[in-house]
């Protein structure tokens, strides 16, 4: 028999038997990786095993690497000194991390090494693991303010607000709307915002220009803001604010009927001045008072309290004429309504005429001319 392949064949396992041991190597294992993605700003919880499969391992050390935008909760967890593990063995550890808030979306390595000697040969491995980081819009909308503060039916006023995204991923295709449809209003420009891209920590000013339609009820009513716009994974986000506007009552007075007694009065006659102020507004008109400003003494102020829209009320006023000559007047009309104290003032004007002496010989005149026939009459008679 030959022994040369014998002792071969031998020769070859005792060297496998020698060298295994020195080959020998440490398996990493992910055992949890929680929560996956994580949102920046968030916690992470990760777990490896290191499984020896092999011979008998000491001086075991195992050295956690993180990308940057990821840190250790406790810095002492950064190398673990395992020290034996046994053929067949494993050893667990648990690392919790925190993300930074400031990270942005993405993949990031986390790698692990391992150092270890056996039959005094010291060995090294490695391993990486992904994490995802993957952050959610939450876009808010604030500072929501009504330009002018009063407004009446047929008015325009501006709606102001400000979006923000106060989560830490980027909103998309983001579309802000004032939504007038089944509300007294309409818009005087584009309903509809866009915004493309809004990063976190950003934040966007925008406003809406807006008509009070006529003959609105006078009340309070909500505007509806809606939102809408896509996360980083594509998904469609929506929500609702409101804006609250409340439509207040405007009185509108003028005069609408005047009439001067006598129509032609003449100096140191009591002139009377009937009017009717009428309210062609959308509100209420309450502690009305007018006010005549001619330069003559009488009673010169009415007090009409309130006046209804589509309504009016009557004032009657009385003075002497001292003077004659075309005297301009005014009469001042004050009243409060919903907006506050209003004041309004028209011209008028007033012909006082003098005196006519002509009209006041007149009855001599008449006399004169009956007398003078009579008497030539009786001379006639008496001369006969």
């Amino acid at each position: 028999m030959n022994k040369q392949p014998l002792l071969t064949i031998v020769a070859v396992f005792a060297l496998i038997f020698i060298i295994a041991p020195a080959n020998a190597e440490l398996e990493i294992v992910l055992d949890q990786l929680s929560p996956q993605p994580v949102e920046p700003g968030q916690d992470l919880t990760l777990s490896v095993r290191l499984d020896n499969q092999f011979s008998d391992i000491e001086n075991v050390r195992l050295e956690i690497l993180p990308d940057s935008p990821i840190k250790l909760k406790n810095e002492n967890d950064r190398i673990i000194d395992e020290g034996s593990i046994i053929k067949y063995g494993a050893v667990a550890e648990t690392y919790l991390l925190h993300v930074d808030p400031l990270a942005t979306s993405g993949s990031y390595d986390i790698e692990f090494r391992a150092h270890w000697s056996g039959n005094n040969i010291f060995r090294e491995t490695n391993k990486t693991f992904k994490v995802m980081v993957r952050g959610m819009p939450q876009l808010m909308i604030s500072n929501i303010t009504i330009n002018p503060e009063r407004i009446s039916p047929k008015d325009k006023f501006d709606i102001t607000l400000s979006v923000s995204n106060d989560g830490t991923g980027t909103a998309r295709e983001v579309q802000v709307s004032a939504v007038t449809s089944g509300l007294p209003f309409v818009s005087v420009d584009a309903d509809t915002k866009i915004i493309k891209r809004l990063n976190p920590g950003e934040s966007i000013q925008m406003s809406y220009a807006i008509q009070v339609k006529d003959k609105t009820e006078i009340s309070s009513y909500s505007i509806p803001i809606k939102m809408d716009y896509k996360d980083e994974n594509g998904e469609n986000i929506s929500s609702k604010s409101f804006a609250g506007v409340r439509v207040l009552g405007k009185a509108e007075l003028a005069i609408s009927y005047l009439k001067i007694e006598p129509q032609n009065p003449v100096k140191g006659d009591l002139v009377t001045v009937n009017m009717r102020i009428e309210n062609s507004g959308t509100g209420e008109a309450k502690s009305v008072k007018v006010s005549l400003d001619v330069p003559f003494e009488g009673t010169r102020t009415a007090f009409l309290k309130k006046i209804k829209p589509d309504d009016d009320e009557p004032g009657v006023f009385t003075f002497y004429t001292a003077k004659d000559g075309n005297i301009p007047f005014s009469a001042a009309i004050e009243y409060e309504d919903d907006l506050g104290v209003q004041n309004v003032t028209e011209s008028l004007n007033l012909n006082v005429h003098k005196p006519n002496e002509n009209g006041i010989m007149a009855p001599v005149i008449v006399a004169v001319l009956i007398i003078i026939p009579t008497t030539y009459y009786l001379y006639r008679r008496k001369k006969i």
